[in-house]
């Protein structure tokens, strides 16, 4: 073989080889990328003046947030559904956090420390009150069968008609209710625990789900 083929010979074989690693960078990048891809859901996708919809790997999802309006009107009802919520199940074990009086004393000051702060009631649904002599499209909310208030009108109009028309349609969605306000500790001088309350305040989420 004369010096020049060798070299051709050579030259050609290191090209082949590189392409070879060419190659297998990109199955690693494309795999890289992937990967990638599946860590970056959800996906933000739309957002309107009372949701956010975002993209799964599986299915799209809608969720739909309002503070329950009305509450001061309802505490008594408010009181009733925790009661049957201690009674029923066990999202209202943990009180405080699950801090003692030491602990927040240790570790919070000047920050009150809510005996079921955003606990979850593990029933919540929207009735439509049409006999509402202020609104014939009122929304009420009830948890554990008490009516706790109703869905917003004020600065929630699109939200709370695209809720009416999804009821009104016999559509219903998921949706859960979570507790602030009430009893509370407070650390206000390093020295002692102070105890005061609050009106008991609700939000609501509602999930809507749409296969792909």
């Amino acid at each position: 073989m004369g010096i020049l083929n060798f070299f051709k010979k050579k030259v050609k074989n290191e090209q082949n080889e590189d392409g070879n690693n060419n190659i297998n960078t990109v199955e690693v990048n494309n795999e890289t990328e992937m990967i990638s891809n599946k860590e970056n859901f959800p996906i933000l996708i739309q957002e309107t003046a009372f949701s956010r919809k975002y993209e799964e790997e599986s299915a799209f999802f809608e969720y739909i947030d309002f503070k329950v309006a009305g509450t001061s009107h309802y505490q008594k009802d408010i009181k009733k559904a925790i009661k049957i919520e201690n009674e029923d199940s066990f999202f209202f074990d943990e009180k405080y956090d699950g801090m003692t009086n030491k602990e927040i004393l240790e570790s919070t000051f000047d920050e009150p420390i809510f005996i079921y702060h955003n606990a979850l009631f593990s029933n919540c649904d929207l009735r439509l009150e049409e006999n509402n002599e202020y609104d014939p499209k009122a929304i009420a909310v009830y948890v554990n069968d008490c009516k706790v208030g109703h869905v917003p009108r004020k600065n929630f109009k699109e939200g709370k008609k695209y809720i009416y028309d999804l009821l009104k349609s016999d559509i219903r969605h998921p949706i859960s209710a979570s507790l602030y306000g009430g009893k509370y500790k407070i650390n206000r001088d390093d020295t002692s625990i102070e105890t005061g309350e609050t009106d008991y305040k609700i939000e609501c989420q509602i999930v809507i789900k749409t296969d792909k």
